[in-house]
């Protein structure tokens, strides 16, 4: 037992039970392709809990290990660490003395965290180890956990801040910046940022409007009204982000773009900063990336047994061009990571070309493109081929030039990856034709086009069955023909906040270029002529992969032919 701390996670487990052999194996295989923490694997796998990570970490560590339920921590040990650095770092503290506090966190190796609660409570800090998930049930007790709790925080904070009208500020950005730094403004902005990660916000939305501030998350796809701040409150809060976004708070009438970098629950959140001048002020809406929350892996992708055995095979032959196409914010550049996290090993040079870059994957050479400085997607192609790469990925095709460059790679041996911005699989030969791409040059290159769009996902605990009308079945025809299927509705429970959806899945549409579609490309086919064609060599289109979503109760029609029904698939 004297050398049990310096045994490997993994060997860990095995000694004490919990994994088998095989199984960790199979994990440390899956580790060396996809560059995840082994414990993420694990639980991904379901082979161990979180439990089970956490106490042979602490064995591994020779640290204490505490499980946290139902906590009994005094107010006045709570008080000494606030509630957002305790959120920031996913911490909490458990005891404390006049010298010393002791704090359970997920990550004790976390020597800014330990700095931060020694600063801020004056104590020696002594960490313990206890589960991620854990901690924050012991935050959500010991602060609350609803939108009511939150709103009093931001509430509490708009009472202690010193405000003039907006109008006295117009000329006085030594002012404005002065309340952008006031503690209660930098507490409400940090407040509504820990809230939207939290609620797995994508897109936090600050509209100015005639006699208020309005703050919109969009959650799963949709989005929802959280609060109104006062007007006066408006340069202040707006000023704030700018500045954490070093962005020009002095300059109101033209459109800017920031990015920040912030921790929030001991997770690394990159912000993408937008700001636009409207009527009432400047409108600005942020985007949020949170790299911990993907798995970026074509399992996890969501497509049919077909659609994946088809994709996996593309994605790995030596040439050619891959596209993905949908609306903006459909998923197409996970799905791109995904293939290339899936494909990537020191034998091949990937290199990407993207605006911006969204994820960062080891072993790969990414590059953002700089159109102010002359550097387009087609110029940059032109420099990553002079870098003898094996896979490119180009973030998207904008126009004919990148376009071109892009198939000449391809016909040069290079397997490429891009997105297109079209409705459906089929309609991507007719998009690169129309863009003014020779269709012969299509017709050789193409070799898979991946349509898709994001759907709601059904909160699974309070989902009800229902009956759809005949109008509803309609819309999805293999359903209408199933007489055993069950449907389900959205309801609301405390789960889902209400709202009865909890997260969102693909639907996909996946069309193999074939011999026989090249051959009908070269005569610029329509994308109904095209579509017949992929028919006949059993494309399944996304209006069927929907109806399996919906017959596994995923799902439901409403949400479907609100996102994906795209017309008659014969």
């Amino acid at each position: 037992m004297q050398t049990l701390h310096r045994t490997r996670l993994g060997d860990m487990l095995v000694i004490a039970g919990i994994l088998s052999n095989e199984q960790l194996e199979w994990a440390l295989d899956s580790q060396r392709h996809n560059y995840q923490r082994l414990g993420d694997i694990l639980l991904g796998a379901k082979f161990v809990s979180e439990d089970d990570i956490t106490e042979a970490r602490a064995l591994q560590l020779d640290m204490p290990y505490v499980e946290l339920n139902n906590p009994q921590i005094r107010q006045d040990v709570i008080k000494l660490v606030p509630e957002h650095i305790a959120r920031t770092y996913n911490l909490i503290p458990i005891s404390a003395s006049q010298s010393k506090i002791t704090i359970a966190m997920d990550n004790p190796m976390d020597v800014e965290a330990i700095d931060t609660v020694g600063r801020c409570s004056k104590r020696r800090v002594t960490p313990v180890l206890a589960g991620a998930s854990r901690i924050q049930s012991a935050l959500d007790h010991v602060y609350g956990t609803g939108g009511e709790d939150i709103i009093a925080s931001i509430e509490e904070a708009i009472g202690d801040v010193e405000v003039q009208s907006e109008a006295d500020l117009s000329d006085d950005l030594a002012e404005e910046r002065r309340q952008s730094t006031q503690a209660p403004v930098v507490k409400t902005v940090n407040l509504v940022l820990q809230e939207a990660v939290k609620q797995r916000a994508s897109d936090i939305h600050f509209e100015p409007r005639a006699n208020n501030l309005e703050i919109r998350y969009r959650l799963d796809g949709a989005l929802q009204h959280i609060r109104n701040l006062p007007k006066q409150l408006q340069p202040a809060i707006l000023s704030r982000i700018k500045i954490m976004a070093d962005m020009d708070i002095a300059e109101k009438r033209l459109p800017q773009d920031g990015r920040i970098k912030v921790k929030i629950a001991n997770k690394r959140i990159e912000l993408r900063i937008s700001s636009l001048p409207t009527q009432y002020g400047e409108r600005i809406v942020i985007r949020i990336f949170d790299r911990a929350a993907q798995q970026l892996t074509i399992e996890s992708l969501g497509m049919a047994d077909q659609q994946q055995e088809v994709f996996d095979r593309l994605i790995r032959k030596p040439h050619g061009i891959i596209l993905v196409t949908g609306p903006t914010g459909s998923g197409k550049t996970t799905t791109l990571y995904s293939a290339l996290n899936e494909i990537r090993s020191t034998e091949t040079n990937i290199m990407t070309c993207e605006d911006p870059i969204e994820y960062e994957l080891e072993g790969i050479s990414q590059s953002q493109i700089n159109v102010r400085a002359g550097l387009t997607f087609a110029s940059q192609l032109r420099a990553i081929l002079r870098q003898d790469p094996d896979i490119i990925l180009v973030g998207e095709i904008r126009d004919k030039e990148t376009a071109e460059v892009a198939f000449q790679a391809a016909m040069t041996g290079h397997l490429v990856f891009s997105t297109l911005h079209c409705n459906d699989a089929p309609s991507a030969i007719t998009r690169l034709i129309d863009m003014g791409v020779e269709p012969y040059l299509i017709g050789s290159s193409v070799i898979g086009v991946l349509a898709q769009r994001l759907v709601r996902t059904l909160c699974p605990r309070c989902k009800v069955p229902y009956t759809p009308t005949p109008d509803e079945l309609a819309v999805i025809s293999q359903v209408a023909q199933d007489a055993d299927a069950q449907f389900y509705a959205p309801s609301s429970c405390g789960a889902c906040n209400d709202r009865g959806y909890s997260g969102r899945m693909a639907v996909f549409e996946l069309m193999a270029v074939d011999e026989d579609i090249r051959r009908l490309t070269l005569s610029s086919p329509t994308s109904d002529q095209v579509r017949e064609l992929a028919l006949t060599k059993g494309m399944k289109t996304m209006n069927d992969h929907a109806a399996e979503k919906i017959r596994a109760g995923l799902t439901c029609v409403d949400e479907v032919r609100r996102k994906v029904f795209i017309g008659d698939d014969a």
